[in-house]
């Protein structure tokens, strides 16, 4: 299979720098089936290898690779362009069973997974300049492509907050098209997409470059490859490659983390349209 051919180059690369015992982490990685490998944690990895946490992680690091989530991620992907969706929710029931205990365990690691890799790949100088674009803006687009209008909306609203103009969509199709038309140069798109090139998120990017747009993308790692010199700024976010946990759950906290940071810049604006919230509020009944 391609991730373990994935793991056995990086071996080959890397194999003079390992000591005894992350070579026997490595063994155990290269002949365990990449399907059972993504579900394990570090301490499961550790147990099978008659190893610790700690050598786990570090084997990984040798390897090339930025930790073990990053490891399961790159050398699982293969498996999961190539497998069902169904055929891989069969896999996490096999790998969870139908205990609550394990079930809770296995996605709040995963979730644990999620934040850590989200962290290793953000860049404060990328966050910085998307929060001066976000601080110009006329109007900031939070824009869900796909499955993120909840992450668009999410956005619209933590952005609206601290004192921003800020409106979202998650439409597609002849629908996206008519939002569109409203787009001005003076506004900075925000964009949320996990993976695919889609023909909307093309429409977008492109819309935006024409009118002079600045554009953000939150978005996951084969897009940040794609579109990284074609848009003003990406900040990465990661998934997990088991499916127990959710990319969105990345994408909003960099949003609430770009949120923060421009409340904390514009401290004024920031409380004064807070007291105007809560004023609205309390008209309510």
């Amino acid at each position: 299979m391609e991730g373990q051919s994935t793991l056995r180059d990086r071996f080959e690369q890397h194999k003079e720098r390992l000591s005894r015992s992350e070579l026997a982490v490595v063994e155990y990685l290269l002949t365990t089936p990449m399907d059972v490998l993504v579900f394990q944690n570090a301490e499961e990895i550790a147990a099978q290898s008659g190893t610790s946490d700690a050598t786990v992680i570090r084997a990984a690091r040798r390897l090339g690779f930025s930790g073990l989530p990053e490891l399961k991620r790159l050398c699982s992907r293969a498996m999961a362009k190539s497998i069902p969706t169904a055929e891989r929710l069969l896999q996490r029931f096999r790998a969870t069973g139908d205990d609550l205990v394990s079930i809770k365990q296995r996605v709040f690691s995963t979730v644990h997974e999620i934040m850590e890799s989200c962290e290793e790949k953000l860049d404060l100088a990328e966050i910085s300049h998307a929060m001066q674009l976000l601080e110009q803006a006329d109007t900031v687009w939070c824009i869900g492509i796909g499955r993120s209008e909840v992450e668009a909306l999410h956005g619209k609203i933590a952005l609206s907050r601290v004192g921003l103009r800020a409106r979202h969509t998650g439409a597609a199709g002849f629908s996206l098209a008519n939002e569109l038309i409203d787009l001005r140069a003076a506004d900075v798109v925000v964009i949320f997409h996990a993976a695919r090139d889609t023909p909307e998120f093309r429409l977008v990017i492109e819309h935006a470059a024409k009118l002079g747009c600045g554009v953000v993308l939150i978005c996951g790692v084969q897009l940040t490859d794609l579109y990284r010199d074609r848009v003003s700024a990406v900040l990465t976010c990661v998934g997990s490659a088991t499916g127990l946990a959710s990319w969105t759950l990345g994408a909003i906290v960099v949003l609430d983390l770009l949120a923060y940071g421009i409340a904390a810049r514009n401290q004024e604006r920031a409380v004064a349209t807070r007291r105007g919230l809560a004023d609205l509020r309390g008209r309510l009944p």
